[in-house]
């Protein structure tokens, strides 16, 4: 395994908004196969703005990639939409598929 791998496996530690930090890793083909659906069905452009509909969809995509980091939060949505900004969802994001948020 190179280390690279080994950096993944570690995964990420975000500090969420209710200051709790937790490990994100990246997700596994099964789970990655579910977020895309959901990722993928988001419409946000410049000029409209986010609507409800696309706030849901990243509750959603974060419940999916947080089910193995924090699997009490992936499952109550209100407390998931309470601890996510957007900073720490972009994060979330980044370290769910596999990338370094920090750069």
């Amino acid at each position: 395994m190179s280390d690279k791998n080994v950096d993944l496996f570690k995964g990420t530690e975000i500090t969420f908004a209710d200051g709790v930090k937790r490990v994100v890793k990246p997700l596994t083909i099964k789970h990655l196969r579910e977020f895309m659906k959901v990722a993928n069905e988001m419409k946000t452009n410049d000029e409209a703005g986010m609507t409800d509909e696309d706030i849901d969809k990243m509750i959603s995509a974060a419940a999916i990639a947080l089910r193995k980091a924090d699997p009490a939060l992936a499952a109550d949505r209100e407390l998931l939409e309470d601890v996510l900004d957007l900073r720490t969802f972009g994060e979330v994001m980044a370290a769910a598929m596999g990338s370094d948020p920090n750069q």
